[in-house]
């Protein structure tokens, strides 16, 4: 798909009138709030896994070190201490009943993303609350299990100690990994939270705009943050609050890229009737 300078300037503006027209900051919100419920319970899950399957080093090797890196001093003592008796003595009620915590959270985010969504790409939503539950809690295990795949390829390839050439082609492949996961649990999203059913194609798209848009949204984040110390302004809460701004940075950024994916969809579908009426009108 090919757009001139005219068509680039008209779909920007267009989806910034419709971002505004359908009020989907204050969505944004919703959903980040949303995921941010959904996010203890998954990290939890996941340091159960690590337990379970007696890789507890992955955690002390790998995730501590780094978390300890970027949260205050704080926040890394409650994070650690929490890890390490997940890890120690609640793997097992983590690894079952959190599942269904985490489950039941993941769903009602993208419960959140519905009626956004809808609005957005014009779907009239005709779907019984109990039809709309099932959906997204179907699709919310396929974003899980995507998400958890894109975080062992990122960790995986940690585990592996090669040097050299190999080692900048297993850095490579491991985020090319990561990112293709990470764009099919968006793309599981686009395909199951709409109540109209869209095209692959255009799921491909949206897709790959809502990634660019996030992947925008968090080099631009990750530049502001290294500028401002929030611990000076909200001190222990200052991770808290820094997670909680992401998530809402993160959410007007795919919410973006599916506003555009929509002006697209709506502006080939224009051209393509416009294309059929003046083949009638030669006729």
């Amino acid at each position: 798909m090919s757009l001139s300078t005219a068509e680039l300037r008209r779909t920007a503006r267009g989806a910034a009138d419709e971002f505004t027209r359908h009020d989907l900051l204050t969505y944004s919100s919703a959903i980040a709030f949303q995921v941010l419920y959904a996010v203890v319970p998954l990290a939890l899950l996941a340091l159960a896994g690590l337990s379970l399957t007696g890789e507890r080093s992955v955690y002390t090797d790998h995730v501590a070190p780094t978390l300890q890196h970027h949260l205050s001093r704080d926040a890394f003592r409650i994070a650690n201490r929490t890890a390490t008796k997940v890890m120690a003595s609640r793997a097992l009620f983590w690894g079952t009943i959190g599942f269904l915590i985490a489950l039941w959270g993941v769903g009602a985010s993208l419960r959140a993303m519905m009626t956004p969504l809808n609005t957005t790409y014009g779907s009239r939503e005709t779907r019984s609350w109990l039809r709309r539950l099932l959906v997204s809690l179907a699709g919310g295990f396929a974003v899980v299990v995507c998400v958890f795949a894109a975080a062992a390829a990122v960790l995986g390839g940690r585990l592996l100690h090669v040097h050299g050439v190999a080692a900048v082609g297993v850095f490579l492949g491991r985020w090319l990994a990561a990112l293709t996961f990470l764009l099919a649990a968006i793309a599981v999203i686009l395909r199951a939270v709409p109540a109209k059913k869209r095209p692959f194609r255009w799921i491909t798209v949206g897709s790959l705009l809502s990634a660019a848009c996030w992947i925008a949204a968090t080099v631009g984040f990750g530049a502001y943050i290294s500028a401002v110390s929030y611990s000076s302004f909200y001190g222990g809460l200052g991770s808290v609050i820094l997670l909680l701004v992401y998530l809402h940075v993160a959410a007007i950024a795919f919410l973006l890229g599916v506003t555009v994916d929509a002006v697209l969809q709506k502006e080939e579908t224009r051209k393509h009737r416009r294309g059929r009426g003046r083949t009638r009108a030669g006729r």
